[in-house]
């Protein structure tokens, strides 16, 4: 299913039957999901869930009072996820480290510490079936979704979309500034978090707003950036807490400096990115997302 919306009419009831599907997809890929597509099944998975997160805040902040035990359950196996997508991510963060810089380390040290690191996630990845971490993801996601054919929100009109979008454009360009203002990894992550919501909302509409289109690309573009740099300061940490090689630690921290290197011109990228999406203040931001529906209304009706 299509993370559109294409009604003006009952959004919030559309909204609520689009959480279901998703979260019946999911369960039934992670609960059909073998050894040798555990990797791609949790991946395709997390970005699922997230969809629907995104969706239980935008009702939320719509006036709908979802119960807490949901939210607490989304939140529970979007973590239990992450663990086996980030093991996973690791490595493919480390094979770009290695091609960018393929003179700094021999080769033999490169494969050394690869290995170690496949070996991580193949125990993560190992363990998460054996353990039940998969299991207990889906029995959250499944009771989830039972559960959500009773949510109850107001009526969303899309009036209340404009002004909801407009709100996640104006926390995400507050977040940019604390995060160029501080340089700090932890302030990336949250603009991250609030540059990826505000691209999930404009997704919804994106059928219903003429124009809107390339400002999704930059934000998906931008999320991109910013997940890379996220990506690379996990494996510096990974690599500066491995204990598994104790003879390599050096090399390590060394790896982990080109890890640090490589997020220098990410940053710059992002923020200049950045600076581009967010230049509309957030009152322009709105009165312009008003403008494209007026629009597309104003299309349908002479068509």
């Amino acid at each position: 299913m299509a993370f559109e919306l294409h009604h003006r009419k009952h959004i919030e009831h559309e909204l609520t039957k689009m959480v279901r599907k998703q979260l019946r997809k999911t369960a039934h890929v992670l609960t059909t999901s073998g050894r040798s597509r555990i990797r791609t099944d949790v991946h395709e998975s997390r970005k699922s869930v997230k969809k629907v997160r995104a969706i239980a805040a935008l009702l939320t902040d719509a006036g709908a009072k979802l119960p807490r035990r949901d939210r607490k359950r989304l939140k529970s196996a979007a973590r239990a996820l992450s663990r086996v997508r980030d093991s996973a991510a690791i490595v493919d963060t480390f094979d770009t480290v290695r091609r960018r810089y393929p003179a700094q380390c021999p080769e033999h040290t490169y494969g050394i510490m690869r290995r170690t690191l496949v070996a991580a996630r193949d125990r993560t990845e190992a363990l998460a079936q054996r353990d039940g971490v998969v299991a207990g993801a889906v029995e959250r996601l499944e009771k989830t979704r039972a559960s959500a054919k009773d949510w109850t929100a107001p009526a969303i009109k899309w009036s209340d979309m404009i002004a909801i979008i407009a709100a996640s454009y104006r926390r995400s360009r507050e977040a940019m500034k604390r995060a160029r203002a501080t340089g700090q990894s932890a302030t990336l992550h949250e603009w991250r978090k609030e540059v990826k919501t505000l691209w999930y909302q404009l997704r919804l509409i994106r059928a219903l707003a003429i124009g809107i289109a390339p400002l999704v690309r930059e934000l998906d573009r931008l999320e991109t950036d910013l997940g890379n740099d996220h990506n690379l300061v996990i494996l510096e940490a990974t690599l500066r807490g491995c204990r598994d090689v104790p003879s390599m630690r050096r090399d390590m921290r060394q790896v982990g400096g080109l890890a640090e290197r490589m997020r220098q011109p990410i940053r710059r990228r992002a923020f200049a990115l950045g600076g581009r999406i967010h230049a509309r203040k957030p009152a322009a931001f709105e009165r312009w997302l008003r403008a494209l529906f007026k629009q597309a209304r104003a299309r349908q009706a002479a068509a």
